[in-house]
């Protein structure tokens, strides 16, 4: 079976948005939540250095069928809640990584 990566970059809507926006989430258990799914492997968030509104989160499942399904979890509306109040838009990328 093949991981499966995804970078969603983020583009908050004022400065300090991305940092309220991951505090909420954390705060709310949500981010606690996604990372105990099944298939989860990794789901991080790393700001930019250079944008005060970029936000990039790295999803790292055991496979696609493990990103659907925690698509249409429970906490993800809560998640999708919280996104709109800080987050003005979303660019999904999804990521091939090869071996060396």
């Amino acid at each position: 079976m093949e991981n499966f990566t995804i970078l969603v970059i983020y583009k908050a809507k004022y400065e300090g948005a991305r940092e309220e926006f991951v505090k909420e989430l954390m705060g709310s258990g949500v981010l606690s939540a996604i990372r105990s799914e099944n298939g989860c492997l990794a789901y991080e968030y790393y700001y930019s250095n250079e944008d005060k509104c970029r936000l990039v989160l790295y999803e790292k499942w055991e496979s696609t069928e493990h990103q659907k399904i925690h698509m249409t979890q429970r906490h993800m509306s809560m998640a999708m809640e919280i996104k709109s109040k800080y987050i003005e838009s979303a660019e999904l990328n999804q990521v091939e990584i090869s071996a060396l």
